[in-house]
């Protein structure tokens, strides 16, 4: 009788011990299963991370690389016709000497045109650049120019100041104010690229008592040329095509004041900066 009940207790045993075993290959199958499954959704997403990251670089590869300043002039070389696309994707700060890029309507959007920043008056004097407020062209408000920046963000800024008041600033004064300018909207705006215009000069007849003249403006111009360097923006020599060799803006190109363009001048400073786009 008692071998007969270890006998059962022996099959009871191996039974169980069978169960168990059975058990644990199922959870072994289960658990490969589930960890393959997961690898395969895991490695998806990550394909899919990496599809996300190649294509923001696709995205960003068209970006130009920051201007840094490394002691260098940077010109523009004559390119061929950018085309009307290229001049609507400038903005320009400017002075008196070539607000007529608005009041002539010379720009796709006429008269209108929110491509042109300048002050209420026109009228930007160069020592006071730091303070100066422009009209913003979203709503008619009175921003600075960097302010402007960080809120249009301009791709490519090209800048026409020094006329106005050139007379009473010294050389440091004026790269300082002009570097000053050029840093605080390149901190609000990092991926914008600025060109810089040399003066417009003045017509040789030119009689106004603003102590404007033609070596006043052949000199400031070297100074644009240090803050170019300073500042890796770009130095466009656009007024070439409305002045002569000695500097000297000519009267065709003047309005009847000697010292601003007329319709026909600032058409012609497009027209160079058509042909000497930045690419």
């Amino acid at each position: 009788m008692r071998n007969r009940i270890t006998a059962i207790k022996n099959i009871v045993w191996a039974f169980a011990i069978v169960i168990c075993l059975l058990a644990v290959f199922v959870g072994l199958l289960f658990a490969a299963f589930t960890r393959n499954r997961d690898e395969q959704f895991r490695g998806g997403v990550q394909l899919g991370r990496k599809e996300a990251q190649t294509e923001t670089a696709e995205e960003g590869s068209g970006t130009r690389p920051p201007q840094m300043g490394d002691g260098s002039l940077k010109t523009l070389p004559e390119t061929e016709d950018a085309g009307q696309e290229y001049i609507d994707s400038l903005t320009f700060l400017v002075d008196s000497s070539l607000v007529g890029l608005r009041d002539y309507g010379v720009l796709s959007g006429g008269t209108e045109t929110s491509q042109v920043w300048t002050t209420p008056s026109g009228v930007l004097a160069v020592a006071d650049i730091a303070q100066s407020r422009i009209v913003y062209p979203g709503d008619g408000s009175i921003v600075t120019s960097p302010d402007a920046a960080m809120l249009l963000q301009p791709e490519i800024l090209v800048i026409s100041i020094g006329n106005d008041g050139i007379a009473n600033i010294d050389q440091f004064d004026f790269i300082d104010k002009y570097d000053t300018l050029i840093a605080d909207i390149r901190r609000n705006s990092p991926n914008t690229w600025v060109i810089c215009l040399p003066l417009t000069s003045v017509t040789a007849d030119y009689a106004g008592n603003d102590g404007l003249s033609v070596a006043k403006c052949n000199e400031a111009n070297t100074w644009i040329q240090t803050v170019c360097q300073q500042t890796g923006s770009i130095y466009c020599d656009a007024v070439s095509a409305v002045q002569d060799v000695s500097g000297t803006l000519l009267k065709e190109y003047a309005a009847a004041d000697g010292r601003t363009l007329n319709p026909t001048g600032v058409t012609q400073i497009l027209q160079y900066l058509r042909y000497h786009a930045v690419s």
